[in-house]
């Protein structure tokens, strides 16, 4: 893992309706700090089922080009879309899940960018 003390990005979640067609999601996890341009990190998430969240970062100094699922959930669903990654809890599931995804492109000075996160899921009803 490279660590640049220049550089720290926080990846955040927006929760978002699953398909149950629920009014409101919710979602609940710290966010996690991203040490530099090469970093594997794990953080926990609290999802409701038949809910969802979407996962962004901010504050990066660089150029996000691809996003992907590398490790799928045993559960739920996940997939991307407008470059960032989305999970969603299976309805009326409760207990452990867990899933894998970067964010790839290059830092600001042209360099790889390889930022993986695995996502340790609790989901609640």
């Amino acid at each position: 893992m490279t660590f640049n003390p220049k550089f720290t990005a926080i990846v955040g979640f927006i929760a978002f309706a699953g398909m149950t067609g629920q009014a409101q999601a919710e979602c609940s996890g710290p966010p996690l700090s991203i040490p530099g341009y090469s970093a594997a990190i794990e953080g926990a998430l609290t999802v409701k089922a038949g809910t969802g969240c979407a996962f962004g970062v901010d504050g990066i100094e660089g150029a996000i080009s691809e996003v992907k699922i590398t490790q799928m959930p045993k559960s739920g669903r996940a997939g991307v879309q407008n470059l960032r990654a989305i999970y969603v809890a299976k309805p009326g599931y409760q207990g452990p899940d867990e899933f894998t995804y970067a964010f790839i492109g290059t830092d600001n000075r042209g360099g790889p960018m390889h930022i993986a996160i695995k996502r340790k899921v609790t989901v609640v009803p």
